[in-house]
């Protein structure tokens, strides 16, 4: 990561869980304007809503629609739009064609995804880099370790008040994000000694 905003284009799987999705959200807002810019598209959320609603077919709109919404008034810059799908694209797999389509349209300088096997030919012909979620968080909290200290502040208070809800590290390696688990449960540590919260 360079001095500046990062551009981050998040995929459909990272949207989709709610632990990866509110770490990324938060982790841009505690990194401030020359931090972590989040981006996704159009067809990315179609892609959330649709898991999300066929694993949910109960929720209301508020549940499926309602946090959406809200998650797009607060980036308001997010939303990659006019992209063409370029035919080089659809060497890969050709259903997330539209995924590298939007990232290199927004510019990037990454990509996260929990599918990099499926953008593993393309690689060589991207202006951006991909990461997988566990990986990218653990470079977050490497390079932007302030950011990420405040972030874990703000996800321990809001969990502590939620009865029956899962630890910090716990959430995160069931997220798939083991590493990043591992330095999370660190800052804990510290936060406790410090009598931080």
């Amino acid at each position: 990561m360079q001095p500046g905003a990062t551009r981050v284009f998040l995929d459909a799987n990272i949207l989709y869980s709610r632990t990866l999705r509110d770490w990324f959200c938060l982790l841009s807002q505690e990194s401030g304007l020359d931090g972590i810019a989040l981006f996704w598209s159009e067809d990315v959320w179609a892609e959330v809503i649709y898991h999300l609603r066929k694993a949910n077919p109960h929720h209301s709109d508020a549940q499926v629609g309602g946090w959406r919404r809200r998650l797009l008034e607060g980036f308001p810059d997010a939303m990659v739009t006019n992209y063409v799908i370029d035919p080089q694209f659809l060497a890969g797999d050709p259903c997330d064609a539209h995924v590298i389509a939007a990232a290199q349209k927004g510019a990037v300088d990454y990509m996260v995804t929990s599918n990099i096997k499926d953008f593993a030919t393309l690689a060589d012909i991207l202006d951006f880099e991909i990461y997988d979620p566990d990986s990218f968080l653990c470079l977050i909290a490497e390079r932007r370790p302030a950011a990420t200290y405040a972030t874990t502040k703000r996800q321990l208070k809001y969990w502590k008040m939620k009865a029956g809800a899962k630890e910090l590290p716990k959430a995160l390696s069931d997220a798939r994000a083991p590493q990043f688990a591992g330095k999370v449960k660190t800052i804990l540590q510290q936060i406790a000694l410090r009598a931080d919260y």
